[in-house]
């Protein structure tokens, strides 16, 4: 009778965690549309600093839901995902103050206190959420010459460099009294030759790799037009890889792709944006480096007037076996524009 009572009691259990994972997941394949789609007002600035600073959490974190209601979570989402909140919460506050701009100006003190509080963008494994990235990106979309600061003094800190570099570009004029300090990154970007090239290199080993699987798979797709699945052997890799064409117009393109220094170029971007006349010449030099010469070449392409030496660099970029297929046609595009 004992033994009948306790297998009662186990069925009973065994029935109430088969109904409550079966209520989940009919929960999770709910298709209520999400809140964040619903038309409704925008939030004020008060609100969102708000979630900014931790009072609350109302606002989507997905980019092209900012300032979006932030949609129910299922059962199952929210088990999964309620730790990353630390995270996602701040994040979907400074995506709702860039896509404010400058209307949101009045939360920039608190952006950067925000800042100050060592903020880190944060790796799940599956993807970084750009906590501290979007934070900084919000300074920049303000227009706030209060931001200027905070922001540029960032620029010595590698992992905010860049981020901080496409703010100061989007802060513009106001920010040109510390073109000093952009020009300053620009010129050890251009002298660390070792650590580009390594950079290059590692880049470089991916695409070929990449290149080399293509082949296969294509050859494979050929071979087996029935089959939607294909395994690449080792030997079939290593073998394509040997026969790899480095000299195509398609390889040169995506190697200069591989290869392009993206904090250099913001570092010319933000340059431009400042209107900075005197860097100009830091602009100029940066036509030799090849992965940032395509960049360099489009800073002055904007300018009305070529500064003094960029019409030979210019034309050194065109006769160097070193310079992309990009990079040239940006300089013969210049070189053009002025007939020469």
């Amino acid at each position: 009778m004992q033994l009948m009572q306790g297998m009662s009691v186990i069925a009973r259990q065994s029935l109430a965690i088969l109904c409550t994972i079966a209520l989940l997941v009919g929960c999770e394949r709910s298709t209520a549309p999400s809140t964040s789609r619903v038309n409704v007002p925008p939030p004020s600035v008060d609100d969102v600093v708000g979630q900014l600073e931790g009072r609350h959490c109302r606002f989507a974190v997905e980019p092209l839901d900012a300032c979006a209601p932030r949609p129910v979570r299922r059962p199952l989402e929210w088990a999964f995902t309620r730790h990353e909140d630390r995270w996602t919460c701040p994040t979907g506050a400074a995506r709702c103050l860039a896509k404010m701009g400058p209307s949101a100006g009045p939360a920039v003190p608190a952006l950067i206190n925000a800042l100050g509080s060592g903020v880190r963008d944060h790796d799940t494994g599956d993807g970084v959420i750009p906590v501290r990235s979007s934070i900084i990106e919000a300074l920049g979309r303000t227009g706030d010459v209060r931001a200027v600061d905070p922001v540029a003094d960032l620029l010595p800190d590698a992992a905010d460099a860049h981020a901080a570099l496409e703010a100061l570009a989007a802060l513009g004029p106001p920010a040109a009294r510390r073109a000093h300090d952009v020009s300053r990154l620009l010129k050890a970007r251009i002298a660390d030759e070792q650590g580009r090239q390594a950079r290059c290199a590692r880049a470089v080993q991916q695409l070929d790799h990449l290149l080399a699987n293509e082949v296969v798979v294509e050859r494979l797709q050929r071979e087996h037009p029935a089959r939607t699945r294909f395994l690449v052997s080792p030997q079939e890799h290593a073998t394509a890889l040997a026969a790899l064409d480095r000299t195509t117009q398609r390889y040169r393109e995506a190697r200069e792709g591989r290869c392009r220094d993206l904090t250099g170029e913001a570092a010319l971007r933000a340059l431009e944006a400042m209107q900075c006349e005197a860097c100009l010449a830091t602009v100029v030099t940066a036509l030799a480096t090849p992965d940032i010469a395509l960049q360099a070449a489009w800073s002055l392409r904007a300018q009305p007037v070529l500064p003094h030496g960029a019409e030979r660099a210019l034309r050194d970029v065109l006769a160097s076996p070193s310079h992309g297929p990009l990079a040239k046609q940006a300089a013969k595009q210049v070189l053009d524009r002025i007939g020469r």
